[in-house]
């Protein structure tokens, strides 16, 4: 059994990382997948504070839509709770008849941020 959802950090409903297991074998993919079997990809939950600010790594654009949300809530949608910064991933997978090992860009959610 895979662990549940768990936050990574103490941000309570707010904008965080949490787990996010990728099993190979329950999507069917065990075949060809030699390794990981399984791998903790994580996502973004939560939401975002209106208004947002650094801890959560805005663009200049969120934080002018945060203020334009916190003054006029109907004008515009909430902020989103999105990766920021991804990971690559090394995998060892059968391609062609071959064993491959490879490293796939943004696999892995190492931050997560307001948008």
């Amino acid at each position: 059994k895979l662990p549940s959802v768990t936050a990574t950090a103490d941000k309570g409903p707010f904008c965080r990382k949490v787990d996010m297991w990728m099993d190979f074998g329950k999507l069917g993919w065990s075949a060809w997948i030699v390794h990981p079997k399984q791998y903790n990809a994580y996502r973004c939950d939560g939401s975002c504070p209106i208004p947002v600010d650094e801890t959560y790594t805005p663009t200049n654009h969120a934080y002018m839509q945060s203020l334009v949300k916190l003054y006029h809530p109907h004008k515009v949608p909430c902020l989103s709770c999105v990766p920021t910064r991804l990971a690559p991933l090394s995998m060892l997978y059968y391609e062609n008849g071959k064993m491959i090992m490879r490293h796939h860009d943004n696999m892995v959610v190492e931050e997560c941020g307001c948008h």
